[in-house]
């Protein structure tokens, strides 16, 4: 959108529901949070959102919008959280590099594509299958990520608009296609590492601490170097220990009956998985764990200057 206009949302609005369908619910913030940027963009957003016009186009639409309680933003935080990692890469992308309106329009739309293509959950018991459902899977029946990639050696010469021969408009298209792929390397670490982070299994904080173990029959994401919009995925068939029965890598089985060892800070659970009764049993294991934290630090043996004070003490007192 170019402004924040009634009319500028509205046709906005209507694109994304020719684009991906009609929602049945949409769940956004209320803008009071941006109250500490601009009094000006708050009060321009909701007179957006509560105008009449765009309430009666959702109503038709049989579209129901819900709005978060008011200075909570926390409470948007799934949608937040993949926001911010978009924002993020697409600086880290862009960089101080001056993009026109319709190469900045083109480069989000590609990119709204390789954010949708991530895996969600793996469908199925057999990894044969190999049927992984993503956010595309229920937007558009199109799960491409845009214009096949060619390869090119370009060193991002300098940007110059005026065009009017095929070489040009080629040489502008592979610099849109270095973007984009750059996007797609620095959104999938940083993608990756936002699953690692919500399920690690201790953190420095002892407070936190999550209850999800490697498990075999596991179906993990696989970090590799693989082509824009590509994620590897296998089964965790084994567990290895190490010598202090700690388990630090894993067998991973792929569709194409092929093994691989890696270790765990290559796999990284899907964004939604299971619930399983496991679940339970690793409870139990990070409250025997902590038991034996606490039964540990209660039977350390004593400092000698202790031991001498003690002694000291009881000679005194005797």
């Amino acid at each position: 959108m170019l402004d924040m206009t009634t009319d500028q949302f509205l046709l906005g609005f209507r694109r994304f529901v020719a684009r991906c369908g009609t929602p049945i619910q949409i769940i956004s913030d209320n803008a009071l949070q941006f109250k500490a940027a601009s009094n000006v963009v708050q009060q321009e957003w909701e007179k957006v959102l509560n105008d009449s016009d765009i309430q009666n186009y959702v109503s038709n639409k049989g579209i129901s919008w819900k709005f978060i309680v008011e200075l909570t933003p926390w409470m948007g935080g799934f949608y937040e959280r993949l926001v911010g990692l978009a924002k993020r890469s697409l600086r880290k992308t862009i960089g101080k590099v001056c993009l026109s309106v319709e190469q900045l329009r083109t480069l989000l739309t590609e990119v709204e594509a390789v954010v949708n293509s991530r895996p969600l959950a793996y469908i199925g018991e057999d990894i044969d299958s190999n049927i992984v459902l993503t956010p595309s899977c229920f937007l558009t029946l199109n799960k491409h990520t845009g214009i096949p990639e060619r390869i090119n050696n370009d060193d991002d010469p300098e940007y110059k608009p005026q065009f009017s021969s095929t070489d040009n408009l080629l040489e502008l298209w592979k610099k849109g296609q270095k973007h984009l792929n750059r996007f797609w390397k620095v959104w999938r670490d940083d993608y990756l590492l936002s699953i690692r982070e919500r399920t690690t299994v201790k953190l420095k904080e002892k407070r936190v601490r999550s209850t999800q173990y490697p498990q075999i029959g596991d179906i993990v994401l696989i970090k590799d170097d693989l082509p824009r919009g590509m994620w590897k995925i296998g089964k965790i068939i084994n567990l290895s220990k190490s010598s202090d029965e700690q388990c630090r890598s894993a067998k991973v089985l792929l569709p194409s009956k092929k093994t691989l060892n890696r270790t765990l800070n290559f796999l990284y659970p899907l964004e939604c998985h299971d619930d399983n009764v496991e679940q339970t049993d690793n409870v139990n294991n990070v409250e025997q764990n902590s038991k034996c934290e606490t039964q540990t630090s209660s039977t350390r043996p004593q400092r000698r200057a202790a031991e001498q004070a003690k002694q000291k003490i009881h000679e005194w007192t005797s």
